[in-house]
């Protein structure tokens, strides 16, 4: 079978790099076309959605659910790479309101969750369980194509600490079409430039 629904660069990635990814070989070539035994190609890819799934689900479910903890404990509960991805995922619509509120810094009082909150908010996470499919009755409209996305958050960081990222890398990096991995790049500077004509 060719590998229906995926990108031929993302798969091209994938065999290129099949001693890291452990992409099967190759049953054979038809014209420009690559094919692979259907079974094989199919049990390697459920492995490999499965633990890119886990890789975003792990959440540190650790300590008092009454206990308040701010948005730096949030990401770190949920592996995000910093605080301004909970604020992101907020503003969104993709991380609830907080349930109480700190002394003020900056002038403003700091948002605090529950760790219960924050453990709610990580099963309705896309691949979690829980929550709506797209597309169906009920589910939440998304700003755009990639909000809540654990990708444009880590490139939304990367843009405010001064970063260039680069699609190709991205691209390799998750699997992706540089396409994709430039899609996520706009989304991040869309995002930021909102944050900055907020500010």
């Amino acid at each position: 079978m060719a590998a229906r629904g995926v990108p031929p660069t993302t798969v091209n990635g994938w065999y290129r790099d099949r001693a890291r990814t452990g992409h099967p070989e190759k049953a054979g070539r038809i014209g420009r076309i690559d094919y692979w035994y259907e079974d094989e190609w199919t049990a390697w890819h459920q492995d490999h959605q499965r633990a890119k799934t886990e890789s975003l689900t792990q959440v540190d479910r650790d300590g008092d659910p009454d206990d308040l903890v701010d948005a730096a404990e949030a990401a770190r509960m949920l592996r995000y790479a910093s605080r301004y991805v909970i604020h992101a995922n907020r503003r969104l619509g993709y991380f609830p309101e907080p349930d109480a509120y700190g002394p003020a810094r900056r002038g403003r009082p700091a948002p605090l969750w529950k760790r219960s909150t924050v453990w709610a908010a990580a099963d309705r996470r896309p691949g979690v369980g829980g929550g709506h499919k797209p597309g169906t009755p009920g589910a939440p409209a998304k700003p755009h194509p990639y909000a809540g996305d654990a990708r444009l958050a880590t490139v939304l960081t990367g843009l405010r600490s001064g970063a260039r990222p680069s699609a190709m890398a991205l691209a390799t990096q998750w699997d992706v079409s540089r396409r994709t991995a430039e899609r996520i790049i706009r989304a991040a500077w869309a995002l930021l430039k909102e944050e900055e004509q907020a500010d």
